[in-house]
């Protein structure tokens, strides 16, 4: 086990940010991760366990502690189910899947992201999620050193949630994933069609961690303009899109999507507040994707903070709502 002294976690995260960790260590082995919390806990140093970092936002001043980044990525097959460690690329295992003539995650096929950061936020895109492959998680208990195995009922998953954002004592380790029976073909064909999406909408070519902002509820939206706000984006969205089928038919379809995803993209909501483009310092919001800030090359994580400050106060002030950020704050 190598513990490396003040690493720039800049190099570790997708916004290209962020100062040192005190300590940093890469895992791969289940003894490499006891001995580990073994000295954590003789040193009485904080920890953080780092998967991709595409969807973190480090201090400018680091982390006062140990950055742990587990790499563990075999993965065994079942006639439709995997066993996978969470160091392993979303990418990569939905390749293996393919290869096997098992989907289901396709829609995951080009975001950045570890397993383990996959399942700890319960990342999601085009009315799927995690949540909807996982059978069971098994994890590193750091109070009583051992491993431990917990089903989906246990996760606590919801939009974005799950258990795992809450208890920092739970270190995932392994994932089983239940998968879905498809010819190759299909899966191709899937893949390609959600790169084509991200391509057409996402500024790829910034760093970026992503979607900044999580989609508001229709609970969340102030009580008062909340009919208007439904409306307005309707209107935004017939205005936008082109159907042979008819207006009618288009309409219906944008409002059953609406009414089963039961939220408001917090991109219209920005883009309606004249946010696009607004910039401070090296941070800017996405002239291309309302909520993606991008790094246009020399951004601090303070220039971050500062426009998603500004872009939630805009929000608020403007439609009454609150965003909340999908980002996690590391080193605050």
């Amino acid at each position: 086990m190598n513990i490396q002294k003040d690493i720039s976690l800049s190099n570790y995260t997708t916004f290209r940010t962020g100062g040192p960790a005190d300590y940093f260590c890469e895992v791969a082995t289940r003894e490499d991760l006891i001995k580990c919390f073994d000295w954590i806990k003789r040193e009485k140093i904080n920890f953080f366990c780092l998967g991709n970092g595409s969807n973190l936002l480090v201090n400018d001043s680091g982390f006062r502690g140990v950055v742990i980044k587990i790499v563990n990525s075999r993965t065994i097959w079942g006639n439709s189910s995997s066993c996978s460690g969470v160091g392993i690329i979303l990418a990569s295992l939905i390749n293996e899947a393919k290869n096997r003539n098992l989907g289901g995650m396709e829609w995951a096929f080009g975001i950045p992201a570890t397993l383990g950061g996959a399942i700890t936020n319960n990342a999601g895109a085009y009315g799927s999620d995690m949540a909807k492959l996982v059978e069971s998680v098994e994890v590193f208990d750091v109070g009583n050193g051992n491993f431990c195995l917990i089903g989906n009922n246990e996760c606590g998953f919801s939009y974005r949630e799950s258990v795992f954002k809450k208890r920092s004592d739970w270190i995932i380790w392994e994932v089983k994933l239940l998968w879905q029976e498809r010819e190759r073909e299909e899966i191709n064909r899937n893949i390609n069609f959600f790169l084509e999406q991200r391509r057409r909408k996402q500024p790829l070519n910034k760093p970026s961690a992503g979607s900044f902002f999580r989609n508001p509820t229709i609970a969340d939206l102030g009580n008062h303009k909340k009919d208007l706000l439904i409306e307005s984006f309707v209107r935004n969205e017939l205005k936008k899109a082109t159907n042979k089928g008819g207006k009618k038919d288009l309409e219906r379809t944008i409002r059953e999507n609406f009414d089963q995803s039961n939220t408001l993209p917090a991109a219209y909501l920005i883009e309606r507040a004249g946010l696009k483009g607004k910039g401070i310092g090296g941070a800017q919001v996405s002239k291309k994707h309302a909520n993606f800030i991008i790094n246009t090359g020399n951004a601090k994580t303070e220039d971050i903070i500062i426009l998603a400050s500004i872009i939630k106060q805009k929000v608020r002030t403007k439609f009454e709502v609150q965003l909340h950020e999908e980002v996690e704050y590391v080193g605050f």
